[in-house]
């Protein structure tokens, strides 16, 4: 591996994954391991069978299980191996400016090496991955962007070494790598975006599918829109970003209150309204969506009183008054959802909050990550 890499170097064909981010909504958080157990139970008997059912279109056996809605978009982050030394590994990044290099086999267990403990998992050697972000400025704060690197970076090493792991694998190593690691808390919604792209729905299993040998980070998914509706639901959806962030202490005391009883019925109304998102979105009744939204950021501000800072209040004051809502993602990152019913009103928006907050351009795709140049690997 090492030499065809010093062989795609003087072809100037370095292997490149390119991993995108996501949009959520209702739903969000639902996917991290304690939320999953706390949620799941076996459905009745009878629907059992009906789990991976393709033609079931509504699974409205699934409404109080816990799932997240995902919508890749083309804002995302580069990953480019080179060779270095035989024997060395090593994690570069041009945004956040770190770099690392050790000797393959002395990596610690660090928060910071993360990145570089998966690539000795996948035993490679003589390798380093240097990472860009499309827009650094940003952090991807609130779309998934530790995330979707961690799995990019699982993605590349999984290909250099020859697809070992299945997508599945791939998703609960990114995930688990990331959690214990002490880099963020996650779940699998975003590891699975990154793998399976589009816009989908991911009906939590943290045991696994009954009757199915597998385990963590697995899901039913289901494709709620195909590419030639993403136009439609562009026109309905714009992101902001606030350069304000709170994720980590606003999943700690989401995680806190679930652990009590006013916390965990709270959050148990999580899963409904993420049912109903989700049928919204799949009927395109641009009508029933914004309930569901308007619910779920109420819930989570009653779970957290900052989950909404004051650029998030200012935020949400000004669509209120233009007929639209605002949905903070992730863990009250810097990105905001902004949904309208109707789309006039999102285009006045924009020369309003435009002034106040970035405007990101941005389209919905079908895939959630893309390689270059690994044909030979």
């Amino acid at each position: 591996m090492h030499q065809t890499l010093i062989s795609a170097k003087n072809q100037n064909k370095l292997p490149k994954i390119t991993v995108y981010n996501r949009i959520d909504g209702p739903g969000s958080s639902l996917d991290l391991r304690l939320f999953q157990q706390a949620f799941w139970k076996l459905p009745d008997a009878h629907v059992v069978d009906k789990m991976i059912d393709e033609k079931d279109s509504s699974k409205s056996w699934s409404m109080h299980l816990p799932r997240t809605i995902g919508m890749s978009i083309n804002i995302g982050t580069e990953i480019v191996a080179s060779p270095i030394q035989e024997g060395k590994l090593g994690i570069e990044s041009l945004d956040f400016g770190f770099s690392f290099t050790f000797n393959k086999d002395v990596i610690p267990p660090k928060t910071e090496y993360w990145l570089l403990k998966i690539m000795q998992a996948f035993n490679l050697n003589g390798v380093k991955f240097t990472i860009r972000n499309k827009f650094p400025e940003l952090k991807s704060a609130g779309l998934g962007g530790s995330a979707a690197l961690t799995t990019g970076v699982c993605l590349l090493a999984n290909k250099l070494s020859g697809n070992k792991f299945s997508h599945q694998q791939l998703i609960g190593m990114a995930s688990l790598v990331e959690e214990d690691l002490g880099v963020s808390l996650t779940g699998t919604q975003e590891q699975s975006c990154a793998i399976y792209g589009g816009v989908k729905d991911y009906i939590w299993f943290p045991w696994g599918i009954p009757g199915k040998d597998n385990l963590y980070g697995t899901s039913v998914r289901q494709e709620l829109l195909k590419e030639e509706e993403y136009k439609e639901l562009r026109q309905h959806v714009d992101v902001y970003f606030t350069a304000e962030r709170h994720s980590s202490d606003v999943n700690a005391k989401w995680i806190a209150a679930l652990k009590t009883t006013n916390g965990y019925l709270l959050h148990k109304q999580k899963c409904e309204l993420a049912y109903k998102f989700r049928e919204a979105l799949r009927n395109k009744d641009w009508k029933l969506i914004r309930a569901p939204i308007e619910e779920y950021r109420q819930i989570r501000t009653q779970l957290c009183s900052y989950y909404m800072s004051d650029a998030h209040n200012e935020l949400n004051r000004i669509v209120n008054e233009h007929n639209a809502v605002c949905f903070p993602m992730g863990g009250g990152g810097g990105s905001v959802l902004v949904y309208a019913e109707n789309p006039d009103d999102l285009k006045r928006l924009r020369s309003v909050l435009s002034q106040k907050f970035r405007y990101l351009e941005f389209d919905f795709i079908p895939y959630g990550h893309k390689f270059e140049n690994c044909e030979g690997f």
